[in-house]
């Protein structure tokens, strides 16, 4: 059901005209009759209650109007069964929000269960804040109630919404928990929300549009009875921001605020946190410089040069300013997607990690994996675009990801590298999409979620396997391309087999499928990745060591004499890498007595190599005293992938004290090769 139906179930036996119910909701008079129609349905089938609806009015009971929870979800509440994770987690929110006096038996009329299940559910609660340094406690004056530090209170609740959000039943809790205030109290704080974003022309990522309105709903009844201090430096901050004028004018829609001024700012920072898009706010310049200095430790740690540089800049502008407010003020960014982003874009993954020190040094705290692992998807599908090669475009494909800029990024990536016929556009909304120009020449959808469409749609993962990509390619091909060409299925291939194979005994034909399916899925993963390993790259051969005298032209020289007499570089390229250094200063220098000399493919390189040069004695980089370098690493690179693994080894080096140590104070080259190998573990 559409929420703002809700705005009506509160009239008890009054019969309402259309035009007031179309009024009072906001919703145009089609679409309202159209839900109205599927509430009398809804109450007739699980209430056996009539509502009186005729083209011109409505009349709902007061019995309809107490089971709206019922049917807002299409399920009686007597059939639902909430787990223990949600029962916990919903307890903090209603003890977090302080809309009623709480008790072990409010808790168990909440949630239909026994009083022993309440008790052991508010002990593994307390079990849990007790390691987050906040209690649950309950006095017979005040009921249960949260004691702590008021930001770890309410990072909790934020961490903890994204979870409840995920359960099967979690919404259902969450809205259930509101309408202790009143039937429309949601729909209400969603309509200021609204009214203050479009006033505003704030972009906020979608997906954490209703995650935010959860939360500041909740938040709403914590701030009547319990306030949030900031230090002078995050009220100046704050206080500068565009986004604080929209805040204030949210906060003015609900009184008894304890103190609306740090609320103010409080919102202001829950604004920041899920914003997308353009922000003329010169107040954030400091982030414009922090998103150049991060992909220039990327360009350095990479060894890549990204071509569409103000592009990137902005892109990477656009995701650091919610970032570097979650993480500032310890709000956690639940990335559900953060193993597959680990696992499947491990090497950029690694260099990210570390290229992100200049937005550490901003908030003087280690950038949690989840956040990395949204900027390792924007760098991974700015590198991986640079792959694909523009053919004549005949078809036009649009990618529809209304997770956000990264995941929308990461996706066209893809589908770029697999469908290089398709010229690709890309939207982050279902409002935008709704206004996409030119939609009738578009072809064919790709989409992270399902939507009602007439063209041709595919749902996919914002990151997927080796399997997934051949299935899609497959149904592209059928679809649109060439079907001479296609890629046999599992199944096709079974069919085949089948009426000439005799299965053994306990074997059947889906049983076979089934093993079928997963040795090709265990080869795709097997083959997915031929790129070299530092260690396959860096051999005894190409390894050197020197106590002779040199300045640092004549140490990179020095260094790349192995990947020249490998016939993988021309002469021309060590020049090139000089020259780089004479015009760019000492960016080679990726860690301490580290240097990485390297210049583009098309300046000389024949294939894919590294050469290491260590000297006894520091070599001054640019003769400057701030760049003592002891090994030159001269990497000839014949793209913007191949050599990534080898360079996220060496990056697990550099950022390991010990190994480094290690590396520097080596006098042979098996003991350089040892902890080469070890880097790869």
């Amino acid at each position: 059901m559409d929420y703002r139906v809700s705005y009506i179930m509160s009239m008890g036996n009054q019969t309402l005209s259309l035009k007031e119910a179309v009024e009072k909701t906001g919703i145009n008079q089609e679409e309202l009759m159209f839900e109205l129609k599927k509430l009398v349905g809804l109450s007739e089938k699980l209430l056996n209650e009539q509502i009186e609806l005729t083209e011109n009015h409505i009349k709902i009971s007061q019995s309809v109007s107490k089971n709206w929870l019922t049917l807002m979800f299409g399920r009686r509440e007597e059939e639902v069964i909430y787990s223990e994770q949600e029962r916990q987690a919903m307890i903090y929110f209603l003890t977090f929000s302080n809309f009623e006096e709480l008790s072990v038996f409010y808790f168990q009329e909440f949630f239909m269960v026994s009083k022993n299940t309440i008790l052991t559910d508010v002990k593994k609660l307390r079990g849990f804040l007790n390691h987050q340094h906040v209690a649950l406690e309950y006095s017979r004056r005040k009921g249960f109630f949260l004691s702590g530090e008021e930001s770890a209170i309410r990072a909790i609740a934020y961490d903890l919404l994204g979870e409840l959000i995920a359960y099967s039943n979690g919404k259902r809790l969450l809205y259930k928990g509101l309408l202790t205030v009143s039937t429309q109290f949601y729909a209400e704080v969603r309509r200021h929300f609204s009214k203050t974003i479009e006033s505003f022309n704030l972009m906020l990522v979608p997906s954490r549009f209703e995650e935010m309105v959860y939360f500041i709903s909740y938040l709403i009844g914590r701030t009547k009875t319990s306030a949030i201090q900031f230090s002078k430096a995050d009220q100046e901050l704050l206080r500068n921001l565009a986004a604080g004028k929209a805040s204030e004018q949210f906060l003015q829609a609900f009184s008894g605020i304890k103190d609306r001024e740090m609320e103010v700012l409080y919102i202001t920072i829950l604004f920041m946190t899920v914003v997308q898009g353009e922000i003329q706010d010169s107040s954030l310049d400091f982030l414009l410089a922090c998103a150049g200095k991060i992909i220039h430790e990327v360009e350095r740690l990479a060894a890549v040069e990204f071509q569409e540089y103000r592009k990137l800049l902005l892109d990477l502008f656009y995701h650091l300013v919610p970032a570097y407010f979650r993480i500032r003020f310890g709000l956690p960014l639940n990335n559900v997607l953060i193993e597959e982003i680990v696992v499947q874009y491990h090497e950029i993954f690694e260099i990210t990690k570390r290229s992100l020190y200049p937005l550490e040094r901003l908030v003087q705290r280690s950038i949690p994996i989840e956040e990395v692992g949204y900027f390792t998807v924007l760098f991974g599908g700015t590198i991986r675009s640079r792959k694909v090669k523009k053919q004549d475009l005949q078809l036009q494909g649009l990618i529809l990801c209304p997770s956000g800029i990264s995941s929308s990024m990461i996706m066209k990536s893809e589908l770029q590298e697999l469908f290089p016929q398709i010229d690709f556009s890309e939207t982050s909304s279902f409002e935008a999409y709704n206004e996409t120009e030119g939609y009738e020449e578009i072809d064919m959808i790709f989409s992270s979620v399902p939507i009602k469409t007439e063209k041709r749609l595919y749902v996919i993962n914002p990151i997927m396997s080796q399997l997934e990509k051949n299935t899609l390619m497959r149904e592209v091909q059928e679809d649109f391309l060439f079907q001479k060409t296609l890629i046999p299925s599992v199944d096709e291939i079974i069919d085949i087999l089948f009426p000439h194979i005799v299965l053994k005994k306990g074997i059947t034909k889906e049983k076979l499928y089934k093993i079928v399916q997963k040795k090709m899925n265990k080869e795709m993963k097997r083959r997915e990745d031929d790129r070299p390993m530092l260690s396959e790259l860096l051999t005894e051969e190409m390894i050197q060591l020197s106590d002779s005298s040199m300045d640092w032209e004549e140490a990179i020289d020095y260094a790349a004499e192995p990947l020249k007499k490998e016939n993988k570089i021309e002469p021309r390229y060590v020049t090139a890498m000089i020259n780089k250094v004479k015009k760019h200063g000492p960016f080679i220098h990726i860690g301490e007595g580290v240097a990485l000399p390297h210049a583009r493919p098309e300046e000389g390189v024949k294939g894919l190599g590294m050469s290491l040069l260590k000297v006894q004695e520091p070599i001054l980089l640019l003769d400057d005293e701030k760049h003592p370098i002891q090994i030159f690493i001269c990497l000839a690179a014949v793209d913007n992938e191949m050599h990534l693994k080898a360079l996220a080894s060496l990056t697990r080096i550099l950022s390991n004290k010990e190994k480094l140590s290690g590396l520097l104070q080596a006098e042979t080259k098996q003991e350089i090769l040892e902890i080469i190998t070890e880097g790869e573990d």
